[in-house]
């Protein structure tokens, strides 16, 4: 078991497929009503998994290739550039684990900053606010010890923290309705943890920030906990609750406005996302569609996930990598010797402890 630079890329490339499938099926409201927003998100899970897994294990069969593949690893890891006479992949990986290290402190210091300013609002002790977080609590699974303050620097309610959790509210009125699914939709986000795998997959990004699947993926799983979030507050409302719980939102997406730049705290859940009405939308038109008491086909997610898997696995039972490189490897197990290698584009020779490679002409 074994990291090679060809077994990272065909991570790349499986996780990719594999996010890309997965946000093809959450589209539609077939799968949603069949496997449910929990499930699609621990389909999610497969891609990144598979990501941070880049081995190559026994069974997996390497598959040599020639011509483009053969030159792009010819320039990127033999051939040696300026005075320092590194390889281009020794630079990008330079590269890539200085920028990795940046984002994530940057990423660090603005959540220590988030969590300095929030604990430095008021807490909200109005007879209003504890009349309905109590309402909240009682129609909850558990009770979690969340502060309830007050921000001027806001425009959208959220929830900040991972150990000394609280809501955060706008300065500004609110009916007791419009109040009670506020409260109840970030009391969820908690419940569900649904802060801590949002933290989670923004190191993730910060690690892969030059896939460009991660972007989309990161954005995605966003709006993939907001839905959830939307369907277990909803889950046994009748119609008429239902239609306040989303009137309450489209308020606040009209009070937000012109506003819609305002940066939410990093990694806070936010009740609204101004930037992207059409996620809005899609939130409605899911709440609206999905009866959150009709069970789950159990035989149907079970033969999903079934299906990933096996996907997952058959990822890992090849990968390619030039002809040049395998007859090096084979040399340096003592399975194959230099001039049986004279038969591929290369010739590799070993003299004083270094392999050199030489096109035949």
């Amino acid at each position: 078991m074994q990291i090679t630079l060809f077994s990272l890329l065909m991570s790349v490339i499986w996780s990719s497929v594999l996010a890309a499938f997965n946000y093809c099926c959450r589209k539609k409201n077939f799968f949603i009503r069949q496997l449910g927003m929990t499930n699609l998100l621990s389909l999610y899970l497969f891609s990144i998994v598979r990501m941070l897994v880049p081995y190559t294990f026994s069974f997996t069969r390497v598959i040599p290739s020639q011509g483009v593949i053969n030159d792009f690893y010819k320039s990127a890891c033999m051939d040696k550039i300026g005075v320092t006479q590194f390889s281009l992949i020794s630079v990008l990986s330079v590269i890539w684990m200085g920028v990795s290290t940046a984002l994530i402190l940057k990423f660090l210091f603005q959540y220590r900053k988030a969590v300095a300013e929030v604990s430095s609002c008021p807490i909200c002790e109005d007879e209003q606010c504890r009349r309905v977080f109590h309402r909240v609590l009682n129609q909850s699974r558990t009770e979690l010890r969340i502060a309830i303050r007050r921000s001027g620097n806001i425009h959208v309610p959220m929830g900040v923290g991972i150990f000394k959790k609280s809501i955060l509210l706008p300065r500004q009125a609110y009916s007791d309705s419009e109040l009670y699914y506020i409260l109840r939709h970030e009391y969820t986000h908690f419940q569900n943890r649904d802060l801590m795998i949002k933290l989670f997959m923004h190191i993730y990004w910060c690690i892969f920030w030059w896939n460009p699947v991660i972007w989309f993926l990161k954005r995605d799983l966003s709006q993939i906990l907001e839905i959830k979030c939307d369907l277990d507050v909803t889950e046994r409302m009748k119609n008429q609750d239902k239609a306040g719980y989303l009137t309450a939102i489209v308020k606040i997406l009209k009070q937000t406005g012109a506003k819609r730049q305002e940066k939410a705290f990093c990694g806070s859940t936010a009740l609204v996302a101004g930037n992207y009405e059409s996620e809005v939308i899609e939130r409605f038109r899911i709440v609206s569609a999905v009866d959150g008491r009709k069970r789950k086909n159990a035989l149907f997610t079970g033969t999903w996930f079934l299906i990933f898997g096996i996907l997952v696995f058959l990822s890992y039972s090849f990968v390619i990598q030039p002809e040049c490189e395998i007859s090096r490897s084979r040399i340096a197990a003592g399975q194959e010797t230099p001039e049986a290698a004279a038969g591929n584009p290369y010739r590799i020779k070993c003299i004083d402890g270094m392999y050199h490679v030489y096109f035949h002409k």
